[in-house]
C-alpha cells in the first residue's frame, strides 16, 4: 500500500501541471470529460491571468513530417512544462483544400485523404476531450515517432488514447461523421485567414516565428518568467 501511494503521489507531481488552458471546443454539449480515475484532473490549479500568458498559435496538418516532429517534441515539450502558463490554439488543416458543390463539403489534403481523415481526428480531439491540454498532448501523441505509418489514424487513436484514459470512439465517431467535416471546414477558414505558405506556421504572440528554441524562445516572451523557465 505504501509503494502504491507513493506511486500516485509521483504522478500528481509530474501530472498536476496539466491544467487546463483555452479550449478550442465549438459544440460545448457534445464534450466529454476523461475518466475519474484519470490524472491529469487530480490537482485543481488556478489558472494564471489570460494577460499574464503567452499566446502560441499552431497551423499544421498532421502528416506533414516537419509538423511530425516539432508537434511530438519542442511543441509537446512546451505544453508539458507550461501550459498553465500559455493561451495555445492549435489548427489542423495546414495546406488543405476546402470543396463545396451539391450541398457537400470534401477536403483536399496535402499528403491525402488520410490525412484528412488524420486532421479530422485532431480537430475532433480538440472539441471532445473538456481538458484541453489533454486534448493537445493526445494529439501530439497521435504524431509521435512511436506510432506505425504515417499516425494520426485509428490505431494510433486507440493507442493513445489507452496510455492517457481518454475514451476514443467518441472522437473516432466524429472525424467519420459530419460534425468532423464542420470541424475541419472551420479550421480551414480560420487557417486562411492568416494566409500562411509553410506548416508548421506558429504565431508567438501574434507574431510569426522562425527561432530554433521553442521552449526558450516562449519562457523569453514572458515579463516574468515563470518557475518552469527558471529551472
Amino acid at each position: 500500500m505504501k509503494t502504491f501511494i507513493t506511486f500516485v503521489l509521483s504522478l500528481n507531481v509530474v501530472l498536476g501541471a496539466y491544467t487546463d488552458i483555452k479550449s478550442n471546443h465549438l459544440f460545448d454539449d457534445d464534450a466529454i470529460g476523461l475518466g475519474d480515475g484519470d490524472l491529469y484532473l487530480l490537482q485543481d490549479k488556478q489558472l494564471t491571468r489570460k494577460e499574464d500568458k503567452v499566446s502560441i498559435k499552431l497551423f499544421y496538418e498532421c502528416h506533414c513530417p516537419s509538423c511530425m516532429e516539432f508537434e511530438s517534441t519542442d511543441f509537446k515539450e512546451t505544453v508539458e512544462k507550461l501550459n498553465e502558463y500559455l493561451d495555445i490554439q492549435t489548427y489542423p488543416y495546414g495546406n488543405a483544400k476546402t470543396h463545396e458543390h451539391d450541398g457537400k463539403t470534401d477536403f483536399e489534403c496535402q499528403h491525402g485523404p488520410k490525412e484528412c481523415y488524420g486532421n479530422k481526428l485532431h480537430a475532433c480531439a480538440l472539441e471532445i476531450v473538456k481538458n484541453h491540454t489533454a486534448a493537445l498532448l493526445f494529439n501530439s501523441c497521435m504524431m509521435g515517432g512511436s506510432q506505425k505509418g504515417w499516425g494520426s489514424d485509428d490505431k494510433a487513436a486507440d493507442k493513445c488514447a489507452s496510455n492517457m484514459g481518454i475514451d476514443s470512439k467518441p472522437i473516432k465517431t466524429c472525424a467519420k461523421g459530419n460534425k468532423g467535416s464542420e470541424l475541419l471546414k472551420y479550421y480551414g477558414e480560420e487557417s486562411k485567414k492568416v494566409g500562411f505558405h509553410y506548416v508548421p506556421y506558429v504565431l508567438l504572440n501574434g507574431a510569426e516565428y522562425t527561432g530554433e528554441h521553442f521552449l526558450q524562445d516562449v519562457c523569453a516572451k514572458f515579463s516574468s518568467p515563470p518557475p518552469p523557465c527558471r529551472a
